[in-house]
């Protein structure tokens, strides 16, 4: 035969060759010391971390909220101790509607309600035709704002003083 080119020749099959059998394609065994993590593994592993992140998260998160309610309580304890000492000192008023207080932070509220010795064993919430000259004073705080706490109240006993 003759090609393009110049004469060409023909390849024939050997009758006694058989053809190279190819090679199955199996993962390639490494050398030990180098064997690697698998996908799967890669992803077992981020996962774990995701969720070991989160609950840590979660941790500190609750500690924050803890944290700013307990600072909330010791505030308005404060607040009402203040509160008391100011009522304790003013001089007692016949028949008072109120007493003064300091002025509550922000996010709290001060309230003052005035009970009236009634002579008979008990307290009323108005002042009898002739003040017995003893009152209680029931002081609240209440806290406001996102978390608010409980709210707190003082009782606090005026008598009007004998010595004059």
């Amino acid at each position: 035969m003759t090609g393009r080119t110049g004469p060409t020749r023909r390849l024939t099959r050997c009758p006694t060759c058989r053809p190279t059998p190819r090679p199955a394609l199996r993962p390639r065994r490494r050398p030990r010391g180098e064997e690697g993590e698998t996908l799967v593994e890669a992803l077992v592993a981020v996962a774990l971390m995701g969720v070991a992140f989160v609950a840590v998260l979660g941790g500190v998160g609750t500690a924050m909220i803890s944290s700013a309610t307990q600072q909330k309580v010791t505030g308005a304890d404060s607040l009402i101790r203040s509160a008391a000492d100011t009522v304790v000192g003013d001089p007692y008023v016949p028949c008072a509607g109120s007493y003064g207080t300091p002025t509550p932070p922000a996010g709290f509220t001060v309230t003052v309600e005035v009970e009236y010795w009634d002579g008979t064993g008990a307290f009323a919430p108005r002042c009898p035709a002739a003040d017995t000259g003893v009152q209680k004073v029931t002081l609240t705080v209440r806290s406001t704002g996102p978390h608010p706490v409980r709210d707190t109240t003082l009782e606090v006993i005026k008598r009007e003083s004998m010595l004059s």
